[in-house]
């Protein structure tokens, strides 16, 4: 299989999955490479939109944003959920802010946003993630080279937790966790790969124990789409940041 098959296979699995068509479309304002919005009642199709940065892993990306909506449909609709943050979170996470006195106050609560917002996500998308990567290394090795470089891409970004002026401005709890959970992600690809070079920065700093502490549950807690949920929040818990989000039903 190709590339281009691969893709249009995922494609036709989501739409036969679901029963409804998938809108493929590039959108230059995405913050990311690429994302799926599965349909709704308003919305009666899937799309999943892609920068034009991600052409040449284009591909990959479809498949793998195609296994993530996969994983939430095959999930009973009690099953499926989301990561939120409360009013309370954020105020939380601004008295942390507030007290490591290295943000400016006019910048205080947007910084915590960011920061609080950010964590959310990872905690919602990076386990769940290495499942679907997972599964697409195993399953389709014509998209291994395009896998890597958007792999080795995020790794880059994610080591940027480590530096010095992150460091003095996050607090350490969303510190601790972020580079835990980035440490678990360089250890998940170390370990289909074979390589050990990924994991290097975070065990210098320290990270590499929780993060293999995190793939062990990851590895422990059933793969089924039906766990996901669990998974998550067991995650939260061994990050110590499941009283900053609410974990449940989509739509809360």
């Amino acid at each position: 299989m190709t590339p281009a098959q691969a893709q249009q296979h995922a494609l036709n699995e989501l739409e036969e999955l679901g029963g409804k068509p998938v809108v493929l479309q590039e959108d230059a304002s995405l913050p990311n490479l690429a994302r799926i919005q599965i349909a709704t009642a308003a919305r009666p199709v899937h799309i999943l939109s892609y920068s034009p940065k991600a052409a040449p892993e284009l591909a990959y990306l479809v498949c793998f944003q195609c296994e993530l909506a996969k994983r939430s449909l095959v999930a009973a609709p009690d099953e499926r959920f989301n990561v939120a943050s409360s009013a309370d979170t954020y105020r939380q996470v601004e008295k942390l802010v507030q007290q490591m006195k290295a943000v400016p106050a006019t910048m205080v609560q947007s910084y915590s946003r960011i920061i609080t917002d950010g964590l959310g996500t990872q905690l919602r998308s990076m386990p769940i993630g290495i499942r679907a990567d997972r599964d697409l290394f195993h399953g389709h090795p014509e998209l291994r080279d395009q896998q890597r470089a958007c792999a080795e891409r995020s790794m880059k970004e994610n080591v940027g937790c480590l530096h010095p002026n992150i460091r003095s401005q996050a607090p350490d709890l969303i510190l601790q966790a972020t580079a835990a959970m980035n440490a678990a992600f360089a250890l998940a690809w170390g370990r289909l790969w074979n390589e050990d070079a990924h994991a290097i920065p975070y065990r210098l700093a320290g990270f590499v124990e929780r993060g293999e502490q995190l793939l062990d549950t990851l590895d422990t807690i059933p793969e089924s789409p039906t766990h996901d949920r669990e998974l998550v929040s067991a995650w939260a818990q061994m990050l110590a940041i499941d009283r900053l989000y609410q974990i449940g039903p989509v739509g809360l």
